[in-house]
């Protein structure tokens, strides 16, 4: 009976393994960098501190994707929305693109000032519900946040109003009925 129970255990034991080493990932996520892609990569993303200081040197605008872990939404717009070929390249173009936990308390500098991630997405960011998609203007003045999840035209749309500083002399509504993609 002894052995029955021995042999049994090493088959569980031997399949268990079989199986782990069958299902490891191929690629090693920390292998990939997704810190100077090059053309069709996807997003250049940045942390905030280092937005600000490529901002120092060369100004632009700031598009900052603020999401949680658990959300839902902010992976289907990852995956959807900002892996788009088209929104990457001209993300990487006209912003500083940074990803910015909305539930961390990691300390950056906002204005010169010490603060959490989490503060800055909630109390200057009015980021009450994920994903929230903000745009500051190079002087990290809050141009505005846009709640929700945003499919590639509807991104595509934003992004090329306040790329484009269409907001200094047009209406949101104004630059939609005017706003064609294929001529930009």
């Amino acid at each position: 009976m002894k052995k029955v129970l021995i042999i049994s255990a090493l088959s569980i034991c031997i399949s268990l393994t079989g199986f782990t080493i069958l299902h490891k990932p191929i690629v090693n996520a920390t292998s990939i960098s997704l810190e100077h892609p090059t053309k069709n990569e996807g997003v250049n993303w940045l942390s905030y501190d280092e937005a600000i200081k490529l901002n120092a040197k060369k100004p632009r605008k700031i598009f900052i994707d603020v999401y949680t872990d658990w959300c839902g939404w902010c992976k289907k717009m990852d995956k959807a929305t900002l892996s788009d070929p088209k929104i990457a390249e001209y993300l990487n173009k006209k912003y500083y693109a940074v990803k910015l936990n909305a539930e961390s308390g990691k300390m950056i500098k906002y204005k010169g000032k010490d603060i959490s991630e989490r503060d800055l997405a909630r109390t200057i960011f009015n980021a009450t519900g994920y994903p929230t998609t903000v745009y500051l203007d190079s002087n990290e003045n809050l141009l505005s946040p846009v709640p929700g999840y945003l499919d590639v035209d509807i991104l595509d749309k934003i992004l090329h109003y306040y790329g484009e500083e269409h907001y200094k002399t047009k209406t949101w509504e104004q630059f939609q009925q005017s706003y064609s993609p294929d001529a930009n």
